[in-house]
């Protein structure tokens, strides 16, 4: 059965049940295919052909959402523009993928008119490339990450079987869609389950005292954060009875984009008495490991790879250290990049992760991410191991922890960290450096403390780590 194949009998079966509710509308599985094959429609008037390349700049909402499926029954190759990203980027998407329409008018979306359509016809080819899925990047130009339709549908189909997700889904958006994880984990996996997607709006720090309003009112069962988003909001819960029924009605709460502090993970627990259940995943490879809800309550981990999943290591001489290296069925087709394009994959197809990591039992555990590796006098240093000693003074909002060149060590340890509101830093940095002391070997500890305001971040919720760096040299 091909990817297409599955979409429609997951849609036929499906019809007349909710996909897609939001503060304006909602949709039926029917009405949603019946709009986005209005959309298609319009794409096909305005000259696109199938096999085309269409840009989606859009902000996130349903309009957003709808669009991506239009794509696939077109038949149109799919570049999502996040409009958050610096205007020369923005720039260099549009150019190096020279779609033949760019949408971004969410508004003319919502006026089109929708076809009568009795069931669904997907068509879409399975090996061809269905999407390209822009990384922000530490160097250079984004990376075009090129997936078929297959790849796309065959993982989240397995992450739904492992995870348990079915048609009693409903799952709360909050992330940004021109990303994998807004598309991938949020939009296909509870669809492709025959659940409810539950759109809220992008989340912002000032709207954390009301985050909870919406999933409780839809009767959200399951949910993606980040960790900067589930670090906020434990921070900011007011209301107990609010994080009581936060506990005791949604099924899951996932954790992903970036490594979950040890520190966020307790606070979490300890406030709304529901487990984050981590994941491991990249662009390149998609969702490769999650935790099970059980998993999460005494297993700091990313979870089990997901079946089908496997992985190597490879030597890393410079580093004398080991590199997590991925094997399954939906890698990426391949990279487009500035002026060429290009396999990441090894000779036997493995991809390679850029992460150091550690297997606990059945457990996958990311223990450092390679191109952060500090090396201080011939030591590799794991920034995320030295992070997690500092988080663990409760005075500790957030924390990056980065290497700078010097002259003697090669590199220094600079921990470069947010405080709480109304902390006394001297205090604090007293404890914090005492802490260190106490807990990390001597060539671990950091050389350099600095307080800042905030610290950079990417839509994803990841740390800008080379902004940070270079805010510093």
């Amino acid at each position: 059965m091909t990817a297409s194949d599955k979409l429609n009998a997951i849609f036929a079966d499906r019809w007349d049940e909710p996909a897609l509710i939001c503060d304006l509308r909602q949709f039926t599985y029917c009405e949603l295919y019946c709009h986005a094959a209005g959309i298609a429609a319009w794409m096909a008037e305005q000259g696109c052909r199938a096999g085309d390349t269409v840009a989606l700049r859009l902000p996130n909402g349903w309009p957003f959402a709808v669009t991506y499926l239009s794509c696939l029954i077109g038949c149109y190759k799919i570049v999502p523009v996040n409009p958050e990203l610096n205007s020369v980027d923005q720039a260099y998407i549009i150019s190096r993928t020279q779609p033949s329409i760019l949408i971004e008018d969410q508004h003319l979306l919502t006026e089109l008119p929708t076809l009568a359509v009795e069931a669904p016809d997907f068509i879409y080819p399975d090996e061809i490339v269905a999407a390209i899925f822009f990384t922000s990047g530490t160097t250079g130009k984004p990376k075009g990450v090129c997936h078929s339709l297959d790849s796309l549908v065959g993982n989240a189909l397995r992450f739904n079987e492992t995870l348990g997700i079915d048609a009693n889904v409903r799952q709360y958006h909050v992330l940004p869609m021109a990303y994998m994880a807004g598309f991938l984990n949020t939009l296909l996996s509870p669809w492709l389950a025959g659940g409810v997607v539950l759109l809220g709006p992008r989340f912002r720090p000032s709207d954390a005292l009301r985050f909870w309003q919406r999933p409780i009112q839809w009767n959200a069962n399951s949910i993606w954060l980040t960790p900067t988003l589930a670090a906020v909001l434990a921070r900011m819960s007011r209301d107990p009875e609010v994080a009581s029924q936060v506990g005791r009605s949604l099924r899951h709460i996932f954790c992903a984009t970036a490594p979950l502090p040890e520190a966020t993970r307790k606070a979490f627990y300890e406030v709304f008495g529901s487990p984050l259940q981590e994941s491991y995943g990249m662009s390149e490879v998609l969702l490769v490991a999650a935790q099970t809800r059980e998993e999460a309550k005494c297993v700091a981990s990313v979870g089990r790879l997901l079946p089908g999943v496997k992985i190597s290591y490879r030597n890393v001489t410079d580093l004398c250290t080991e590199e997590l290296v991925i094997h399954t069925p939906w890698a990426l087709k391949g990279y487009l990049l500035e002026d060429r394009e290009l396999s990441p994959l090894l000779n036997d197809g493995g991809m390679p992760s850029g992460d150091q990591c550690s297997v606990e039992g059945l457990q996958l555990v990311i223990t450092g991410r390679l191109k952060d590796l500090i090396i201080r006098g011939g030591l590799n240093v794991s920034p995320i191991a030295v992070e997690e000693v500092i988080l663990r003074e409760d005075g500790v909002e957030e924390v990056a922890v980065v290497g700078l060149p010097h002259d003697f060590w090669g590199e220094i340890i600079v921990a470069c960290m947010v405080a709480k509101r109304d902390e006394d830093l001297p205090i604090l940095l007293e404890a914090i450096q005492s802490r260190c002391t106490l807990e990390l070997v001597e060539g671990m500890r950091p050389d350099r403390y600095i307080w800042l305001e905030n610290l950079p971040h990417a839509s994803t919720g990841k740390v800008q780590k080379h902004v940070l760096r270079g805010r510093l040299t």
